[in-house]
């Protein structure tokens, strides 16, 4: 009898309301079980215990809202995209929903480059133009984080202003990061004053290839 073949999804989902207060194992099992429920036919694991095949990009921080998450697994190669994200939307709350996907050629190896931030205003100020030129024409902007100095001028690919948010990409990369809350301490403003919401991220392949994956904010997910 024929192995059966399979293929790599990377499939996107949002991470609102009660949801972002998930740490990351716990958001981990609850897809899986998720995948269990739903039946959808994946690769395990092997050994004595298996496990469905789940692999992320990288873990969000706990009370992060995101409208754009990603995770990869092996399904049979005759379930598509819309296939797996409706079987699993109908498996979790409505908190965490799948909206996309993309499946990986053979061989083909995708990892997170970047991450991209909306930020809006509560209490607070955003910057005008003159203060983010400024910030962007310094050589280094060192913040504190946890007793360390980090410089996040290598990091900051992006911030401008649009209207009433403020849009940010922060690199990404096993080395380290940073977060939306450092930007906004080094334009001296209080992180707790402005809501933060991850809108997006952006991969490069071992192909050369990038891409840039942002949710509509206006979509229901």
């Amino acid at each position: 009898m024929p192995e059966p073949e399979y293929r790599r999804l990377r499939l996107y989902f949002t991470k609102r309301g009660d949801s972002r207060f998930l740490s990351h194992l716990d958001l981990m099992r609850t897809i899986e079980r998720a995948v269990r429920r739903a039946g959808l036919p994946v690769r395990f694991t092997e050994g004595e215990n298996p496990h469905v095949r789940l692999s992320f990009p990288a873990a969000l921080p706990l009370g992060l809202e995101s409208l754009c998450e990603a995770l990869e697994v092996q399904v049979l190669a005759t379930v598509t995209v819309r296939e797996a994200c409706a079987r699993l939307s109908a498996e979790l709350p409505e908190t965490l929903r799948f909206f996309g996907g993309d499946a990986a050629f053979p061989g083909e190896k995708w990892r997170l480059a970047e991450n991209l931030y909306e930020v809006r205003p509560g209490d607070g100020v955003l910057p005008d133009a003159a203060e983010l030129e400024a910030l962007s024409a310094r050589a280094e902007i060192p913040v504190e984080r946890r007793g360390k100095t980090v410089d996040l001028k290598p990091l900051l690919r992006s911030v401008e202003r649009h209207g009433d948010r403020l849009l940010a990409g922060i690199a990404w990369s096993e080395e380290g990061t940073a977060r939306p809350e450092d930007l906004l301490r080094a334009l001296n403003r209080d992180p707790g004053a402005f809501r933060v919401v991850k809108i997006g991220m952006v991969f490069t392949s071992n192909r050369g290839e990038t891409l840039r994956k942002v949710h509509d904010p206006s979509d229901p997910g």
